[in-house]
């Protein structure tokens, strides 16, 4: 009769240990999500425009005539007022980017970005100050 119990005991805790262990792996999966930006002739176009903290993939497209690049910078600054040297934005608290995007082309960057408030923009000469730049929020 022992030996019964035993298994019994066993099985359950085998149940529960796995149950635990897939709520763990749920929330560890959370956070993070993927948000399409389409690049233009002037502007950057998140979509969403938010998301939460964690992996998150940006699948960049470059619907413009002319290259672009992609930068995402961390600040608490509004987009359009970044400081501007020699025709280029500050990419002070920049997290990642892509660089020469060419027209009708897509790419992909995958940053694992903590909560707070965020500047997309594309950075060569000229582009930012023609509106070129949105916001993103990190949830």
């Amino acid at each position: 009769m022992h030996r019964r119990s035993l298994s019994v005991l066993v099985g359950s805790t085998l149940v529960v240990t796995a149950s635990v262990a897939l709520s763990a792996g749920a929330l560890g999966a959370s956070g993070g999500g993927t948000s399409k930006v389409a690049l233009r002739e002037w502007a950057v176009a998140p979509a969403p425009a938010s998301a939460t903290a964690g992996k998150i993939t940006f699948v960049v497209k470059n619907n413009g005539k002319t290259k672009h690049e992609f930068v995402v910078i961390k600040s608490d600054l509004a987009p359009a007022k970044l400081p501007v040297k020699n025709g280029r934005a500050s990419e002070k608290g920049a997290k990642g980017e892509i660089g020469d995007l060419p027209a009708g082309s897509t790419k992909r960057l995958i940053l694992t970005l903590p909560k707070g408030k965020y500047v997309l923009i594309c950075n060569l000469t000229g582009h930012y100050q023609a509106g070129q730049r949105a916001a993103f929020t990190v949830r």
